[in-house]
């Protein structure tokens, strides 16, 4: 039986963040690929980004920020609304886990935020008649994609710290899909020891995997508690209602 929301509730709110996140994490990967044109050896080039459009770029600054909106944001909204659960539950472990989701968020907003403020400048810069100027664009966009990616690499073993304390939790209290996001979790740490070990080719594989199975656990999640389907948060000092 399902409990009715209350104006503290936050559950509608969350829940509607999530889906609305799940949705934006999905269309990130189609705008990054619309502004190369859907062109893959573009995007594994990252010098040649530096020539896009006006119009690919602005879909390039579109994608970087479905991934800030759309992989980070809800999880901070979705892992400050499990801690005030888990916390009634596992004490310390919730505090841990916390921890982890906001480094997650942070430093997938710093790598994402890098990239969509840097290219249109640099891109400008690219484009002039000055030779140096050219060069330096040239050297300074591959140095900021590789240390991007260095960043989000190191997004794995937090949210892992995160998600084994979420996951376990939400399997015990059958709701919010706790085997699909432990599936996630372990996507998420064979790809880290996949570019750890080099293995480029199957990493990009995992990562393809990642990028649909990661929005699709937030939008369940984000629709379990649309359809109230999680026990409503009763603070310490509220008596249930008779």
């Amino acid at each position: 039986m399902t409990q009715p929301m209350t104006v503290n509730d936050p559950r509608r709110f969350v829940g509607w963040l999530a889906v609305t996140g799940a949705v934006l994490g999905w269309g990130m990967a189609v705008l990054y690929a619309a502004a190369a044109n859907f062109d893959v050896e573009a995007l594994e080039r990252p010098v040649a980004m530096l020539g896009f459009s006006p119009g690919s770029q602005n879909l390039y600054r579109l994608s970087m920020w479905a991934d800030i909106l759309g992989w980070y944001v809800p999880f901070l909204a979705v892992g400050g609304y499990l801690w005030g659960r888990m916390r009634q539950r596992v004490g310390v472990l919730a505090d841990i886990a916390l921890t982890g989701i906001v480094a997650y968020a942070i430093l997938g907003i710093v790598g994402a935020g890098m990239l969509n403020f840097t290219l249109a400048p640099l891109a400008g810069l690219h484009a002039g008649n000055d030779p140096v100027a050219k060069t330096a664009a040239e050297g300074i966009w591959p140095t900021l994609q590789n240390a991007a990616q260095g960043i989000w690499s190191a997004e794995a073993p937090v949210f892992l710290l995160w998600g084994i304390v979420a996951a376990r939790f939400l399997r015990a209290e059958k709701w919010g899909f706790g085997r699909l996001l432990t599936f996630d979790l372990c996507v998420f740490g064979v790809e880290f020891v996949l570019n750890l070990l080099g293995m480029r080719d199957l990493a990009e594989m995992a990562l393809q995997l990642t990028l649909v199975i990661h929005p699709l656990w937030l939008f369940l999640f984000g629709i379990s508690l649309l359809c109230e389907r999680a026990p409503a948060l009763v603070s310490a000092g509220m008596a249930p209602a008779a």
